[in-house]
C-alpha cells in the first residue's frame, strides 16, 4: 500500500479543524489533535489520528460530549477525583494530570482517579506535562475487555497501558508508554485498515488460536502471559474499582457499543522529586543511568542498547523531520470526514 507523508504541523491543524466542526472549543480540539499527532509522531499509529473518525461518531450520537462540564474534587492534601461528564477522554485525563502536578507541587504527590471518561489516546502525553514540569509522571487508563487472560476461553481484560515519566538532566528524560498486551488493539486495527499482516503473538481468533490475520483476531495474548495479566488487573483495579466506574467485562466497548457512554475511569500520579533526592541530584542519575544503559556491549552491533522511550524518541525526531506516514486507507477515512464535515483533504 502507498504511504504518504504528511508534515506534522499540517495533520495537527487538519485535525483540529475537523474536531472544531464536530463541536469541540478551538482549545479543545487543538489538545485533541496534538495527542493524536504526538502519538504518531512516536511511531504509535494505533493512537494516532487513525482513531477520529472514531472520534467523530461518538461526538455526532452524543455519547461523547463535544463540550463537557469536567469538575474536580479535591478530597485530601495529595488526592482528588475528576468528574468527566463524558468529555473526550483526552481532555478528562490532562485534567486530572494538571491537578496530580498541582498537587505534587503543594504536598509532593499528587494521585488523581478521573471516571466518566472516554478513550484517551496514548498515555505518553499525560506523563510528559508532569516531567516538563520537573516532576515523576505515571498515567494509567483501562480499556473495554479485549486480552484473553492465561487459562480463560475469552476476552475479560483490557490492554491496559501504562505511561511513566522522569525528567533527566542533559539527557532526553525517560518515557515509557505500553499495553499490558502484546500489542495495542488500534495496532490491528492499523493492520486490518491496510491489509497488513500482525506477528503470531499479537492476538487470538474466535477459537482462541494465534492468528496473523488481523480480520479474523477477536483478542489481545497479555505481554509475558501471567505476568501481563496481573499487572493488567492492578491497572484495572485503580482505573476502575477506585474511580468507582464499570470494570472489565463491563466496560461500554469502544467500537461493539456506540450507542452507549464509555464512562471510562483514568489515574494520574505526580511525584516531586525534590521531596526526595532532591531535583539536580536525581536528573544526574538519570542521565547517567541512560547512558550507561547506551554504553553497554551490544549483542549485535548493529542494533546498540537502548533504553525503554529511546525508539519512540528517535522516531519522532525523524518523523519530525520527514512527515508522518499515512497509509492510503488511513488517508481515505481521513478524507471522506473531512469531507462530510466541510474541511480541507490532508
Amino acid at each position: 500500500m502507498k504511504e504518504k507523508r504528511i508534515p506534522h504541523e499540517k495533520l495537527t491543524a487538519f485535525s483540529a479543524a475537523c474536531l472544531e466542526k464536530l463541536g469541540l472549543a478551538q482549545a479543545d480540539a487543538r489538545l485533541v489533535a496534538e495527542t493524536l499527532v504526538a502519538a504518531n509522531l512516536r511511531g504509535v499509529d494505533s493512537h494516532g489520528v487513525v482513531r477520529l473518525a472514531h472520534y467523530a461518531t461518538r461526538l455526532r450520537n452524543g455519547t461523547v460530549k463535544a463540550r463537557p462540564t469536567i469538575a474536580v474534587q479535591r478530597t485530601g492534601a495529595s488526592s482528588a477525583v475528576v468528574e468527566g461528564d463524558a468529555g473526550m477522554g483526552q481532555l478528562v485525563a490532562q485534567r486530572a494530570m494538571r491537578e496530580a502536578i498541582a498537587l505534587a507541587k503543594e504536598s509532593g504527590v499528587g494521585a488523581v482517579a478521573a471516571r466518566n471518561s472516554s478513550h484517551c489516546g496514548a498515555c505518553a502525553y499525560f506523563v510528559e506535562l508532569a516531567v516538563r514540569e520537573g516532576l515523576v509522571g505515571i498515567a494509567l487508563t483501562h480499556t473495554d475487555s479485549i486480552m484473553v487472560p492465561p487459562g480463560m476461553q475469552r476476552i475479560f481484560l483490557g490492554s491496559n497501558p501504562i505511561a511513566f515519566g522522569a525528567p533527566a538532566g542533559s539527557e532526553p528524560p525517560v518515557v515509557i508508554d505500553m499495553s499490558t498486551t502484546h500489542a495495542a488493539w488500534g495496532k490491528v486495527i492499523v493492520a486490518r485498515q491496510e491489509g497488513k499482516p500482525i506477528p503470531s503473538d499479537w492476538a487470538l481468533d474466535a477459537n482462541g488460536k494465534p492468528t496473523t490475520d488481523a480480520s479474523q483476531a477477536v483478542g489481545l495474548a497479555p505481554t509475558g502471559g501471567h505476568k501481563g495479566y496481573a499487572l493488567a488487573l492492578m491497572i484495572e483495579i485503580l482505573c476502575a474499582q477506585l474511580a468507582g466506574v464499570p470494570f472489565g467485562p463491563h466496560v461500554t466497548k469502544m467500537y461493539g457499543e456506540l450507542e452507549k457512554p464509555r464512562n471510562l475511569g483514568h489515574f494520574m500520579l505526580a511525584l516531586d522529586v525534590a521531596r526526595y533526592t532532591g531535583a539536580a541530584a536525581f536528573r544526574a542519575q538519570i542521565d547517567s543511568l541512560v547512558r550507561e544503559i547506551r554504553s553497554q556491549e551490544a549483542a549485535d552491533p548493529t542494533r546498540p542498547p537502548l533504553a525503554p522511550g529511546d525508539p519512540e524518541r528517535l522516531c519522532a525526531a525523524a518523523r519530525a523531520k520527514d512527515g508522518v506516514p499515512l497509509g492510503e486507507g488511513v488517508l481515505a477515512e481521513l478524507n471522506d470526514l473531512a469531507a462530510s464535515l466541510g474541511v480541507a483533504r490532508i
